[in-house]
């Protein structure tokens, strides 16, 4: 059998039970299941389908697509035994949701499966069930909505919407035991990665481009900026009390500053009911550093004004903000430490 120029490795993602093995097998393409991110197990179930002209990396629920995907590009060109594995790109990011469970799950704070076997790049566990289904369709260049047959037209419609205000540029299609009329490969761009980077929701719209801020449903964005750091004791009440008050925030994402740790740009990071703050790699006076907040909501019934009214409330107040970072350091800060080691 004559061998293909290249190898396309395409990666399928979805929680137990989505139908990603049945979406795969659709796809009539060579399967291989994953149960992590190691890069010798991924040069392996490359190497062995050498000479076929695509194969579907199945990923296990506790595995990243963006993880598995450097895995793949660095089992490419780091002088492997497996010369072959110097021939392959990068296909479609696909994401297999469950539309009968799919509002369920992503209302959920329990969590994500872990890895079956005990993976080195699998730290503490503290990834949620909504957790994994976001990173999912923010890094999906296709989606597939399953089981449609076991959920009503309303809620697919819904979950259409959400999955185009998180990644407007993924190709969304519905699905029935993994089969759909319409086919979900597309061709493969030039640098899927680089691509699918500027893919996520949060990313557009934070920069203007958001190509859907509302659905007819309620689901819509609201984007929230504001040059002042927020006072950590009014944020952490906030969260604690009042972050409901103005709609059901699903997803929210972005960089925002704490007035006691006014040298460093934070990761703003929630989905469903869990939320995450932690420090980037941004330097504080970097041109491309907001001076203060930059964040984007996704939810239902979102109420713009009242959600950056009580965000607003949350902010230092002008007297406090001409103290200056001195005055700052003597606010109490209930949040846990960032170890900036690592940034």
């Amino acid at each position: 059998m004559k061998a293909h120029p290249f190898l396309t490795v395409n990666l399928v993602s979805g929680l137990t039970g989505s139908g990603k093995s049945s979406t795969a097998r659709a796809s009539g393409a060579a399967t291989v299941g994953l149960s992590g991110a190691d890069q010798d197990a991924i040069a392996m179930a490359i190497a062995h389908n050498h000479g076929r002209s695509e194969v579907m990396l199945e990923l296990h629920p506790s595995a990243g697509p963006l993880e598995v995907a450097i895995a793949v590009l660095a089992a490419a060109n780091d002088g492997t035994p497996f010369p072959e594995l110097r021939r392959l790109r990068l296909g479609s990011f696909v994401s297999v949701l469950d539309a009968s469970r799919f509002w369920r799950d992503i209302r959920s704070d329990a969590l994500a499966p872990l890895p079956p076997v005990a993976c080195a790049s699998h730290g503490e566990h503290d990834r949620t069930v909504a957790d994994a289904l976001v990173e999912q369709i923010e890094w999906a260049s296709v989606v597939v909505i399953n089981k449609t047959d076991l959920a009503d037209q309303g809620e697919c419609a819904d979950l259409r919407d959400f999955v185009r205000l998180l990644n407007p540029a993924s190709h969304v299609i519905f699905a029935r035991h993994g089969h759909s009329a319409i086919s979900p490969w597309l061709p493969p761009r030039e640098d899927m990665l680089a691509w699918l980077q500027q893919s996520p929701g949060w990313i557009r719209q934070l920069n203007g481009e958001g190509l859907l801020a509302s659905s007819t449903s309620g689901l819509r964005c609201a984007v929230y900026r504001d040059p002042r750091p927020f006072h950590p004791g009014r944020l952490a009440a906030f969260l604690a009390k009042h972050s409901d008050e103005a709609g059901e925030i699903l997803r929210s994402r972005g960089l925002f500053r704490l007035a006691t740790r006014p040298y460093v740009v934070g990761s703003w990071n929630s989905a469903g009911p869990t939320i995450a703050f932690e420090p980037t790699s941004m330097g504080s006076h970097d041109p491309q550093s907001p001076w203060g907040q930059e964040i984007a909501f996704f939810g239902v019934s979102l109420d713009a004004t009242r959600l950056t009214r009580n965000l607003n409330a949350c902010l230092l107040t002008d007297q406090e903000f001409i103290g200056g970072p001195m005055y700052w350091s003597t606010l109490a800060d209930p949040f846990p430490s960032w170890d900036l080691g690592h940034t």
